[in-house]
């Protein structure tokens, strides 16, 4: 079945859940033709998924007004199949995505069907966010360095549940979401039911070095791993011939698919692409309730939408002297400018007020005085902190994610724990799962093995989860 054939496949439901022949309405589109269906409707495919029942919810707002008269309605996003679709939204308020959510996609690597199961409900002060984490676009393809994922895309067979707050307060302190050994600390969930991770649990060490690894980046293997508080730790979407990412600069760890990257997904990337004047959608929600939007806010200056600047850059003086500095405490000579370029490494980067268009933690207020996190074609691509407080849920046991139907044995899942600083302190250590010269960049998000656990070893630490 083509991309074509599967934005129509919703069975016997139109997109707008009515059924054609009787004109009932039916509800939101839940159920797709999967790949052993041999007609809609009457294959062997599986039952329609009832859909869970939501709280009753205040109206949300269908018009923002800025000071200058602006007005701007929000055009909502449709439900049930959302195969390949880009989102139109622009409400802040997640209780206007309140609905079920499919999509049928290809893994371009196992040339295999997979089904997205994604649903949105609403109470008065938080949205409740249920996902199987498989995307809305096909995984696996042209990927950076023409090589397979480690592990296969596989759905969480007991779906994320995340708590967005409805009505987020801004604070004036950047809280950044801490790495946890064993935990997976999750930065955002977008509205394709994936999570985001920039950060990286690879690093760099001399000792790394060798023929295959000339760069001597790598998670690193036996009493010689990056741990809790390497000096240098490499960005996955900087490292492209390094980091298996497909094009959507997302990749799998432990069956879990997450983006280390911006991508479009699920906003144009192009301003002349977008269908609203006043800039790019929300694609997704912060642990703090605020909304993720795509690369694009409306400039009052230019009367247009522009693409958002962050303000972290290289530190000045890596670049005044053309080299990097050694970290207070190190004992290691840090990588040479000359053979890794600024911009590698987490390291490399600090936040300079006002030398771009958002603040440190990526966002800003727009002109109709909505705040919001964004999208960036540079570093850090994403929120690398929240300025509100992250609801508990977005930090979860590494076991929470079960692609291989083992659940958790225990129920004490751990809170969300903030930090003032960079985000690049609580470091966890990484098991390398066998792998010592590739590199593979592990989703912030897995536990390795209760060995791992016991020492306060992580594995596959991001920018949103932390392990």
């Amino acid at each position: 079945m083509d991309k074509e054939q599967q934005k129509k496949a919703h069975c016997d439901f139109t997109e707008s859940g009515e059924d054609p022949s009787s004109g009932e309405t039916l509800g939101p589109a839940k159920e797709v033709c999967k790949v052993t269906c041999d007609t809609c409707g009457g294959g062997p495919g599986p039952a329609p998924t009832p859909t869970r029942p939501t709280a009753p919810t205040p109206t949300p707002p269908t018009a923002s007004k800025a000071p200058n008269n602006l007005k701007e309605e929000y055009v909502r996003n449709k439900t049930g199949d959302i195969s390949y679709s880009k989102m139109k939204n622009r409400n802040p308020d997640c209780s206007d995505y309140v609905g079920a959510y499919s999509a049928v996609v290809d893994d371009k690597q196992k040339n295999i069907k997979l089904t997205m199961d994604f649903e949105i409900s609403a109470e008065t002060t938080k949205c409740v966010f249920t996902s199987n984490n498989i995307p809305n676009h096909d995984v696996g393809g042209e990927t950076t360095n023409g090589k397979d994922f480690n592990d296969p895309v596989q759905p969480n067979m007991d779906d994320y549940v995340l708590n967005v707050p409805r009505n987020p307060t801004k604070t004036n302190n950047a809280d950044y979401i801490e790495k946890i050994g064993g935990k997976m600390t999750l930065n955002g969930i977008l509205l394709n039911g994936v999570d985001m991770d920039t950060d990286s649990a690879f690093c760099y060490k001399e000792s790394f070095i060798t023929t295959r690894n000339p760069l001597g980046i790598s998670l690193g293997k036996g009493d010689d791993k990056c741990g809790l508080n390497a000096d240098w730790y490499a960005i996955p979407a900087a490292n492209p011939d390094n980091v298996v990412l497909d094009e959507f600069m997302g990749h799998s760890y432990g069956g879990r698919y997450h983006y280390h990257g911006d991508n479009e997904a699920l906003s144009f990337l192009k301003a002349a692409d977008l269908s609203n004047v006043y800039g790019s959608p929300v694609i997704g929600f912060a642990p703090d309730g605020f909304p993720i939007y795509g690369h694009y806010y409306y400039n009052m200056e230019e009367s247009k939408a522009v693409m958002a600047k962050s303000s972290w850059q290289f530190k000045p003086d890596f670049v005044n002297n053309n080299a990097r500095k050694k970290p207070q405490g190190s004992t290691s000579e840090p990588p040479k400018t000359s053979s890794h370029t600024l911009g590698l490494f987490v390291e490399d980067y600090e936040y300079i007020a006002g030398s771009g268009d958002l603040d440190e933690c990526n966002g800003m207020t727009d002109v109709f005085g909505n705040y919001g996190y964004y999208y960036t074609e540079g570093y850090p691509y994403a929120l690398l902190c929240t300025f509100g407080a992250p609801d508990a849920s977005f930090t979860k046991e590494g076991c929470e994610y079960n692609a291989n139907n083992k659940p958790c044995k225990r129920s004490n899942f751990a809170f969300v724990e903030h930090g003032h600083n960079h985000g690049v302190e609580g470091r966890h250590e990484i098991d390398d799962h066998g792998v010592s010269s590739m590199l593979v960049a592990t989703s912030a998000a897995q536990v390795l093995s209760s060995a791992s656990v016991v020492a306060i070893v992580a594995t596959g630490v991001a920018m949103l989860s932390v392990l």
